[in-house]
This record gives C-alpha cells, structure tokens and sequence, in this order.
C-alpha cells in the first residue's frame, strides 16, 4: 500500500482553479504492481492530476526504470555530420533524416547555441547532439546519484533549475519530464529565467485525447502514479501563459504505442516484468504484424487531426 501526502490534496484544479467534476482510480501497471491511485479531472480545462502525491514514490522508480538504465554512446564526431552544415546552420534536407534532431527542426538551433535537457537521465541525448556537430549540451537532472562528466564538456548537472545562471540557454528540453512534476508553474517559470530573450521552451508530454477516451482506466500514458498532470491542449496553454510562455507550434508525435499498450492493460499485461525493464512485453505473443500496422496507422491519422495522445509544446517568452 502506498502512502500519500495529505498536503498536497486540492479542492480545485491547480491549472486553472476550476472545480473538478469526476475523480478516477488507476493503477500502476507498467511494472504490474497494481496498486491504486486517486485522479480528479478538472470540469474547465479537462486536464487530470494526481490528488495526492505518494510519499514513497522513489519506490515507483526502481533502479531497472528504463531511464537510469540508457544506453549512452561514445563521444565522437561523426564526419558526415561536419558536412551537413552551412555556416552555423542545419540545411533543412538533412534534419528530417536525423533521429536526435528531429525535434529541434522546427527551431532552426545553430550549432553553437546553448541547449540544456531537463531531466535527461545520464545524458543519452545531449552525448548523441555533440555526436552530431552541437558544441553546447549540458544536461541537468536533481534526481541522479552523482553528476556525471561525459567529457568534452559535455555533463550531466545533479542541481535545481533555480542554481543554473538566468538567461544562459538559446533552448531548452523536456522530453516527457514535466507530467512528472508537481510543481509545474514553478518549473516553467525557472525555465523562462534560464532562456535568452528569443529562446524556445521545448515540451514533450503525453496528451489527453481520443485514445484517452477510448481506453479510460486502461490508457498507457495514464503511467500512475509516476505521471502526476495528464493535460488537455486548454490547460497546457494555461500553464503556459502562467509562466510567461506562449505556445507557437505544437507538433502532434504520437505512435501506435498508445494503442497496443493500452490493449495490453486491458488484458491485465504489464509493459514490463518486476525486475526486468530491459525487454517490453513481447507483443508480438498478442498482436499481429497486421495488427501493429494498423495501430501505426491510425496514430498517424490522430496526428493529422490533432488527436494523438502525444506532442511536442514550442514555447516562447511573451514580450
């Protein structure tokens, strides 16, 4: 059985202060522990919290969580890379191809730009970004054991937000951190102190939508109680204007991940074993290969329309 900060219980939304209009119960399945948490869904901005945050929570992050356990590659220069650029800038033609830059497309980063990832575990995405030409990548995540120096300049900060230097950062990442996070205004707020005046805030988080509708009690994105915000597009714009931020682009990134691992918590199947996050579940025990293609479809079509259960926020200081 868990146990819950009272404290933290709230009458209304803490996104935008409306009263909430149904509460809901999840469990923990990723691991398959199954224990139960409560949720309140907001009746104005949709968006979905955790009403109590568990006092053992680091007991829901075991040392196999998936990302204390990346797989960080060598520190090298890959010479193809050297060519790709004009100047400072990526050519548009080759970030699409380029797995790691494919978030920052939109942004048009120079390879000398200052980028931090928030969050980042040991550093796997910073170490392949100075792979691919970026000169300045630092990482920052308060929950590690220890900082971790990766070399050329290239770290892994163990420190809050609020220790680093204002505005230092030409961009800033979140990739699926802040449904993490429960003081969420506050993070953002020491994001946009961090970031130079024409800096981007980039977020990746899991969205509340059609899948989401479908699934219920069973969606995979739910990740209780790990996930403690489920926003809706409404309330992520709120929480955005709140810390100062306006959101210019949202790209929908969804996969067919939303629909199979959701099938598997309706059949009772944890994404993966107590003790063993190295292999997800063996879907291919349950799905066809027909089947996963049509679950990829689909996610696409959700993205075309706005709908998936996934996006990336770029958000900008307002001037």
């Amino acid at each position: 059985m868990t146990k819950e900060n009272q404290n933290y219980y709230a009458e209304n939304c803490r996104i935008c202060k409306s009263p909430f209009k149904k509460e809901h119960r999840f469990r923990e399945m990723m691991f398959g522990f199954r224990d139960e948490f409560r949720y309140q869904e907001c009746s104005s901005c949709g968006c979905l919290q955790i009403a109590e945050l568990p006092l053992n929570i680091t007991s829901y992050y075991p040392p196999y969580y998936y990302s204390f356990n990346q797989v960080i590659p060598a520190l090298k220069r890959f010479p193809i890379i050297k060519r790709l650029f004009s100047g400072f800038r990526l050519k548009n033609k080759y970030k699409q191809n380029l797995e790691p830059l494919k978030y920052l497309k939109p942004i048009n980063s120079g390879i000398n730009d200052k980028i931090l990832d928030v969050g980042c575990g040991r550093g796997q995405l910073i170490c392949e970004l100075f792979n691919q030409g970026f000169e300045n990548v630092e990482g920052i995540d308060k929950f590690l054991p220890q900082e971790v120096d990766h070399g050329h300049g290239v770290k892994v900060m163990k420190k809050d937000l609020s220790e680093l230097q204002s505005g230092s950062y030409d961009l800033i990442m979140m990739h699926h951190v802040l449904e993490h996070v429960d003081q969420q205004k506050e993070v953002l707020v020491d994001c946009n102190k961090l970031l130079r005046r024409d800096g981007c805030l980039m977020i990746r988080i899991p969205l509340l939508g059609e899948v989401w509708e479908k699934y219920q009690r069973d969606w995979i994105q739910l990740d209780a109680p790990r996930h403690y915000f489920l926003h809706t597009l409404k309330s992520m714009e709120i929480l955005a204007k709140q810390a100062g931020f306006e959101i210019r682009q949202t790209i929908f990134d969804s996969t067919g991940f939303q629909f199979w691992g959701s099938e598997l918590y309706k059949k009772d199947i944890p994404l993966f074993s107590v003790g063993n996050a190295s292999s997800i579940y063996p879907i291919e025990k349950v799905f066809s290969q027909t089947e996963l293609q049509t679950f990829e479809r689909d996610a696409e079509r959700l993205n075309l329309t706005d709908r998936g259960d996934s996006a990336a926020f770029y958000l900008y200081k307002i001037n």
